[in-house]
């Protein structure tokens, strides 16, 4: 049941996946790169749905071979192969040195391919049951194991210069979700690799004594997943970006939720400051109508109340906020100086009061500032909740026995 869901997922993203791809190689049929894309993109799809069992058997009886889907997948696995490997050099490499890569890449692999067919038609596989079992039934044969042993040679190859290729590319290219689809392609080229070893494993372990066999399910559920991931890596650049607005409004969604407690605070202390009242807590979790203004608002009437608020701030949690300035723990400083004032009644003399006002107002950007208050936020409600911790021990002590 598994391996069907997978097998369709990978068949229908592939599919899906070259359909998207296919509308930019129409815009710029010239791009090589593209092409290449959606040459690996189509034979992936090939080599899925010719294998799901609701086709497979039907190939074979028009086609009147035995076994024809194996080669079909075969042939398509090796074309994708070659293919994923033009692609990333002509993304990776200089023109020239993409050229040449690229001729013998083909060469190369367009060779392997005719062998790979001669040897398969040779030999003529005639065991077949389901997709899952017609290999393992095909290579307890020695010559057909030799043959499997060369088919998942050419893959091998084919996925360690992509993960090699792909792996330096993501580690100096700046473009996040670029980076990110090269990351997906390498690791997805290293579970077939792992297919590739654990394929190597069972046809040892059928032809050698004391070999245990690998779990029959593993190198497909390993070669599916690693499929999966590469046609992510590399649709994830063309449509990704187009996720950056939703990632925003997130964000600040996040930031709105981090700040409630300290904003609620403040404004119980200067509610002159707060332009619109908190609703209710039940309703905090419902996001404004203008969230990024609200967000602004609600960081800026912070910064306000810390400077109406100053006056009354502890003098030496003040010094140790200077202290922690750019440390890790500045935070935390910060949230003890408001939690101080907010709890306290002292009066600070101008030359101590000058420092705190200094670094709120000099080159102030608001967005780093907000994630600063965040974290301030963060760390006051982590105060407070030490606080009423201390303070129910304490009753808990005085309490007679």
């Amino acid at each position: 049941m598994a391996f069907n869901i997978l097998s369709w997922g990978c068949a229908i993203a592939s599919l899906a996946a070259f359909a998207y791809k296919l509308r930019a190689l129409i815009s710029n049929p010239r791009n090589l790169a593209l092409f290449a894309l959606c040459t690996y993109l189509i034979c992936n799809a090939i080599a899925y749905f010719v294998d799901l069992e609701i086709f497979r058997s039907h190939i074979s009886q028009f086609l009147e071979v035995p076994n024809a889907t194996t080669i079909i997948v075969q042939a398509s696995v090796v074309v994708l192969t070659a293919a994923q490997q033009v692609t990333v050099a002509n993304l990776t490499l200089p023109p020239e040195v993409a050229g040449r890569s690229t001729r013998w890449q083909v060469a190369g692999f367009g060779a392997a391919l005719i062998i790979l067919i001669l040897l398969f038609f040779v030999m003529q596989p005639d065991k077949e049951a389901s997709a899952q079992e017609t290999v393992y039934l095909n290579i307890q044969n020695s010559d057909y194991a030799a043959y499997m042993a060369y088919y998942l040679a050419i893959c091998a190859i084919g996925r360690l210069q992509t993960v090699l290729f792909s792996f330096r590319y993501a580690r100096t290219v700046r473009e996040f979700w670029l980076r990110l689809g090269m990351w997906f392609v390498a690791g997805g080229s290293a579970l077939i690799l792992v297919y590739c070893a654990v394929r190597y494993w069972q046809i040892i372990a059928l032809h050698a004594e004391g070999v245990v066999e690998p779990w029959r399910f593993l190198f497909w559920s390993i070669a599916d997943i690693g499929t999966l991931l590469q046609i992510f890596g590399w649709t994830v650049p063309s449509w990704g970006p187009k996720l950056d607005p939703v990632a925003r409004w997130i964000g600040n969604y996040r930031d709105h939720l981090r700040l409630e407690p300290l904003w609620r605070a403040v404004y119980q202390a200067v509610p002159g400051v707060v332009l619109e009242p908190p609703a209710a807590r039940l309703w905090r979790w419902i996001p404004p109508r203008r969230l990024r203004y609200h967000l602004y608002r609600r960081a800026i009437e912070i910064r306000d109340a810390q400077l109406i608020l100053r006056h009354a701030a502890d003098p030496i949690a003040i010094h140790r906020l200077e202290q922690a300035y750019g440390m890790p723990h500045e935070a935390m400083c910060e949230a003890a100086v408001l939690r101080s004032a907010l709890h306290g009644s002292m009066e600070l003399e101008p030359a101590q009061e000058e420092p705190l006002v200094r670094r709120r107002t000099a080159g102030v950007d608001l967005p780093h500032d907000i994630e600063l208050l965040a974290q301030v936020s963060d760390a006051f409600k982590e105060l407070d909740t030490r606080s009423k911790s201390g303070q129910k021990r304490s009753r808990q002590r005085s309490v007679p026995s």
